[in-house]
């Protein structure tokens, strides 16, 4: 049997016996997935099939899946799957291994049948004659991975060594943890599981070291360790929207401390610049800044000072002056998209000191060096023009205020309100008190003729592609407290569950 006919017979049975699956309430299975797992991602399986409409046309899947299938006995199992021996009423689980090995763990709610299941699989030539470990048992599935399973858990790790005595090893390992040591124990964990979601989502950075020289670290205080640190996020599909939250969660003090110092460097956002932005825009981003804390905040980590130390700024140029001159709103804005791919940019920013333009000022000996001139257009105003750029960058500083922006028209209107503006956008929650916000427009991003332009040119498929993104209403992003944030994706239907929505579009797309 070739891989490709491997992967679909396998799939087939999993997607069978998951739609029609037996139930259980033991959560003892989790105890296999090690606590130093770096990704764990939980999925209820039973409300994600109900809400995506596929047990709609439950007895047509049935027949299609049991003539892909082409045996008798597995076509019985997959017509009553509660023989298949798992559970829908418990969630799966995907996570990465100790040696960067994806794998899936299942709730087992009846462990013969689900050894008569691997019976069936054998004789298909899915996988070979199931081998007995003492209390668990294992099955190497054919090319892609091996099987563990007892009488509550079944554990599939995808490795090309399914035979070699180190994933043995690893695999009794796994099967043995209790869940005293296991990531079942993890408060992180616990918290993400009791949250109601569809997906569920946990993150540590303990396996990513990496993310702790990221920008996110600027003034982490040496004592606060990020390996401590975790992300834990819930997805929820709906009726005409996707939501997601997300938060950070930690035991360290420390690091409480430094999200706490972190949420200080702005308030809430007061929508200074809201009637100078135009509803038409595709991009918009909100926040406020405290320029002596967010100042406070770069200058007590190592990593900014040696930056700093390390600059070649203009004479004269006082950074801490300009940092702390930001005080108030700061508004980003993609207004609009070339044909030749170039965004048009909109920035302003509240300021209490003209110095505040001297923050990109600052950087003229870098910006010489790449072939980008910056000149004074006026007082506190400067242009930095190029062959590169298609047109010049204007900045400065007007009143109490900042502004940037690359194109022409917009640099006409600066400070000026607009009459079609996001002031009176639909979005849901642009006036909300949060500290930051951001929104995707899609309505405003299909209408550019570049993408319509860039669909057409895979012909059907891309247009199809182009009526399901034309779906989509809009995305916006905000925070909730100092460490939860929330992500909501909107659809036009706003009958008709999302989920439902995107299954029914890929169907066109696939055939």
């Amino acid at each position: 049997m070739n891989k490709t006919k491997f992967f679909f017979r396998l799939s087939v049975l999993l997607i069978a016996v998951l739609v029609l699956g037996s139930c259980s309430k033991d959560k003892e299975y989790t105890r296999v997935i090690p606590s130093n797992a770096s990704l764990v991602i939980s999925f209820d399986i039973q409300s994600i099939i109900k809400k995506s409409g596929l047990m709609d046309n439950k007895e047509s899947i049935m027949k299609n899946l049991t003539a892909s299938l082409n045996n008798e006995k597995l076509a019985k199992m997959v017509q009553n799957p509660s023989d298949a021996g798992l559970s829908l009423e418990n969630k799966a689980y995907f996570f990465v291994t100790s040696k960067e090995e994806p794998a899936v763990l299942f709730k087992v709610s009846d462990e013969d049948k689900l050894e008569d299941a691997f019976g069936l699989m054998q004789n298909e030539g899915i996988c070979d004659a199931i081998e007995r470990n003492g209390d668990f048992s294992t099955v190497i599935l054919r090319g892609y991975g091996i099987c563990a399973f007892d009488e509550s858990t079944l554990l599939v790790i995808e490795t090309t060594n399914a035979r070699s005595l180190p994933v043995k090893e690893q695999v009794e390992k796994m099967m043995h943890t209790t869940e005293g040591v296991s990531i079942a124990s993890n408060k992180g964990f616990q918290k993400m599981i009791e949250k109601k979601s569809d997906i569920g989502l946990y993150g540590s950075f303990a396996s990513l070291p990496q993310l702790t020289s990221m920008s996110m670290s600027l003034g982490l205080p040496e004592d606060a360790d990020m390996r401590q640190m975790m992300v834990l996020a819930q997805i929820n599909f709906e009726n005409g929207k996707v939501t997601m939250e997300g938060e950070y969660y930690t035991e360290n003090e420390s690091l409480k401390a430094y999200i706490k110092k972190q949420s200080d460097m702005g308030g809430k956002i007061n929508h200074t610049f809201l009637k100078r932005i135009p509803a038409s825009s595709l991009a918009y981003l909100s926040t406020n800044v405290k320029g002596d804390k967010l100042y406070e905040m770069l200058m007590s980590g190592a990593e900014f000072k040696n930056m700093v130390r390390d600059s070649r700024l203009t004479p004269g140029f006082d950074l801490k002056k300009s940092v702390n001159s930001l005080k108030g709103d700061v508004a980003i804005a993609v207004t609009n998209v070339s044909a030749n791919g170039t965004p048009s940019l909109l920035a302003y920013a509240e300021v209490s000191d003209p110095s505040a333009a001297g923050i990109v000022y600052a950087f003229k000996k870098d910006f010489d060096e790449v072939g980008l001139t910056v000149a004074t257009s006026g007082k506190n105003e400067y242009v930095v023009k190029s062959a590169m750029l298609p047109s010049p960058i204007r900045f400065g500083v007007r009143g109490n205020y900042f502004y940037l922006t690359n194109d022409d028209n917009l640099y006409k209107n600066i400070g000026k309100d607009v009459a079609n503006s996001l002031a009176n956008a639909k979005y849901e929650n642009i006036k909300s008190d949060a500290k930051g916000y951001f929104v995707l427009d899609m309505d405003n991003v299909m209408k550019l003729p570049m993408v319509s332009n860039a669909f057409g040119r895979f012909g059907s498929q891309g247009n199809m592609v182009q009526s399901i993104l034309a779906g989509f209403s809009y995305a916006e992003a905000y925070n909730k407290d100092d460490q939860k944030s929330v992500v909501n994706i909107y659809f036009k239907n706003k009958n008709e569950n999302v989920l439902k929505q995107l299954i029914t579009g890929l169907k066109k797309v696939l055939g």
